[in-house]
């Protein structure tokens, strides 16, 4: 900076125009010191205003999916068998709307006629494959079966020298190739075969046994409409062989689950029983009766 850049005061005292320092250079007067500049604090510019946030819609709660079939397990058989529990459930259904007074016995014996032929196709079908699939799986396993004989015996000739190593090495990888897609096949072949036969496999346990409770019921209650003139006879002797059919078919269902249920069940009333005859503490009953109907209602779910 030059003298004459260099900010000057007019001195009080000896009126000489001096360097703005502390003291007069030429009388040695304090000086009146010089105002700092005012700095104007920085203006802040507001950020740029963000759009409304929109909240994502609501989802709708997703429906429980019906129990996944096997892997492997064809369309065709998976549209099969639900075809067959429709049928059933519509059947049922339909002696429902009847024994409650909401369907004319013309158009019950129409549509049950209906379901019923319908539900004897599918069951036909169901009869059909399955016989199919058990021929090539017994197919497959006999095709295993000669494979694994292939497979000792090759390991035999390259034992006793008949067959060198690279081509031993070379007919192993390609039997064990043709064993393994053999292997994969099998499965597949039993896990539709097992689909077949697991009828009404997209109900839970206790659906079918509510299903075979209210059958009866049912039955029961359109005989007494026979008796009081609201259905023919003939209609009721027309349906009663085919509801006893589906009744012995879903009792069949669960056959081994209602054997457990009852075994459990008397396991329970000996235990309340011991508990009555104060053979067990308060503490030990309530434990085991908690496990014991735990145990029923798993068997149920």
């Amino acid at each position: 900076m030059s003298d004459l850049d260099e900010p000057r005061v007019r001195c009080p005292s000896c009126g000489k125009l001096v360097p703005a320092m502390k003291y007069c250079i030429y009388c040695g007067a304090k000086l009146p010191q010089a105002s700092p500049p005012i700095m104007k604090p920085p203006q802040r510019i507001p950020p740029p205003s963000l759009p409304p946030v929109i909240p994502p819609p609501v989802q709708p709660p997703k429906r429980a999916a019906p129990p996944p079939y096997a892997m492997g397990v064809k369309d065709e058989i998976v549209n099969l068998m639900s075809g067959i529990t429709a049928l059933y459930m519509r059947k049922i259904s339909l002696l429902e709307l009847l024994q409650s007074e909401q369907v004319s016995e013309r158009v019950f014996l129409k549509l049950y006629k209906e379901y019923s032929g319908k539900l004897k196709d599918f069951l036909n079908a169901r009869a059909a494959k399955t016989e199919e699939l058990r021929k090539k799986l017994e197919e497959t396993n006999k095709r295993l079966s000669e494979i694994s004989m292939n497979l000792e015996e090759l390991e035999v000739r390259h034992k006793v020298g008949e067959v060198d190593s690279n081509l031993y090495t070379q007919r192993t990888e390609k039997l064990k190739a043709d064993e393994r897609e053999l292997i994969e096949q099998a499965k597949i072949l039993r896990a539709n075969i097992n689909s077949l036969e697991n009828l009404l496999g997209d109900k839970r346990p206790s659906e079918i046994r509510d299903l075979e409770t209210n059958l009866r019921t049912y039955q029961s209650t359109l005989e007494k409409m026979v008796k009081q003139g609201k259905i023919t006879e003939e209609t009721f002797k027309a349906v009663r062989p085919d509801i006893e059919k589906m009744f012995l078919t879903l009792g069949s269902l669960i056959k081994s689950l209602k054997e457990k249920d009852r075994n459990l069940r008397e396991q329970l009333e000996t235990l309340q029983t011991r508990y009555k005859l104060s053979e067990l503490s308060i503490e030990e009953y309530e434990r085991r009766k908690k496990e014991i109907q735990t145990e029923i209602d798993k068997l149920w779910a």
